[in-house]
Formats: C-alpha cells, sequence, structure tokens
C-alpha cells in the first residue's frame, strides 16, 4: 500500500509538471516476469487508473521478452499502459532486441539508449554488445518517432562523450531511416 501511494503521490506532481509520461520500472525486488505477473495486475491497473485520469501514459519497464510482455498486456485493463525499451538491460537478458522491437511495435512509447558490454557493465555507445545501427532499423520499421533517453557511460569528458552520442545516433538515424 505504501508504494502505491508513492506512485499516486509522484503522479500528481508529474500531471502539475505537465509530464506527459510515467516510468514504473519493474526490477529486482519488484521484477515482473511471467510466472508472478497475476501479483502485480491490480496494483498496475491502479497506478494506471492515476495516469489517465491525469492524461499521463504510464509505461512499463521491465525484462519480459517482447511475446511475453505483449501478453501481460493483454491481461491489463488499461489502453494507456505502454513499454520502456532499454537497449542495454534487453541485451544483458539475452533477449534479441531486434525481433522484440519488431513484436511490441506501437506498444514503445520512450527507448533508452543503453549499451553493456559483456561483464553487464554500462558502456560508452557503440563498444559494447548493442548492435544500434539494427535496432533503428527495426525501429525504422515500426515507424518509431518518439521519445529517447540516453542512459549511457559519461567517459572522461562527459561534453564530449554527449556529442559523440549524438553524432554517433544522428550517423544511425540517418544510416537506418535513409539508407545511406
Amino acid at each position: 500500500n505504501n508504494t502505491i501511494d508513492k506512485n499516486i503521490e509522484l503522479i500528481k506532481i508529474a500531471k502539475k509538471l505537465e509530464c506527459d509520461k510515467y516510468i514504473l520500472p519493474l526490477f529486482e525486488e519488484s521484477e515482473l516476469n511471467i510466472s508472478n505477473y497475476k501479483e502485480f495486475i491490480d496494483n498496475i491497473n491502479l497506478i494506471a487508473k492515476y495516469c489517465e485520469e491525469s492524461k499521463i501514459t504510464l509505461c512499463l519497464e521491465t525484462i519480459l521478452k517482447g511475446k511475453d510482455l505483449l501478453f501481460v498486456l493483454s491481461k491489463l485493463e488499461s489502453k494507456n499502459i505502454k513499454v520502456v525499451f532499454d537497449t542495454g538491460n534487453r541485451i544483458s537478458f539475452g533477449h534479441n532486441i531486434y525481433d522484440d522491437i519488431r513484436i511490441l511495435k506501437d506498444k514503445i512509447e520512450h527507448i533508452h539508449i543503453k549499451d553493456k558490454n559483456i561483464d553487464n557493465e554500462n558502456v560508452i555507445l557503440g563498444t559494447g554488445l548493442v548492435n544500434f545501427l539494427e535496432v533503428f532499423k527495426a525501429l525504422k520499421k515500426n515507424n518509431y518517432k518518439k521519445s529517447f533517453t540516453f542512459e549511457t557511460r559519461r567517459g572522461s569528458n562527459p561534453l564530449n562523450t554527449c556529442k559523440f552520442n549524438i553524432d554517433m545516433i544522428n550517423f544511425l538515424y540517418l544510416e537506418a531511416y535513409n539508407g545511406v
């Protein structure tokens, strides 16, 4: 109950701030998986109701594979529930992230751009396991034009790393979307 109350308070604050997305991370002690999803349904529906009343989209961030996540979404009442797609977390759990993007299609509301190495450590974009060109090609096929957040290592010079990340994503976007 305390967790639900805190989420409701955060949704009220998000409404005042005119946020349009509320991300609910479901990891670790709160991990949503295919064997326990029924335990989460009522609470997610309750949080979704408050989001909907506030004109905010509820975005679930999970490590469920695409097909399993679609299944769970089909069991929820609200159509106001979408997905956060985290490239680094998905690759570190052995997902075929390109297939997941294609499966989840319009359920993806927000993307965390992150790269991870074989030791599950966040690394500078392009130095880990994620093939970002394939990610952007899959997003192009889905006609994705929504938001991204960088969740990357800062490197030794955060401003240079930021510029590098922006240049890399611009290149990948052009490469994937224009087939240069």
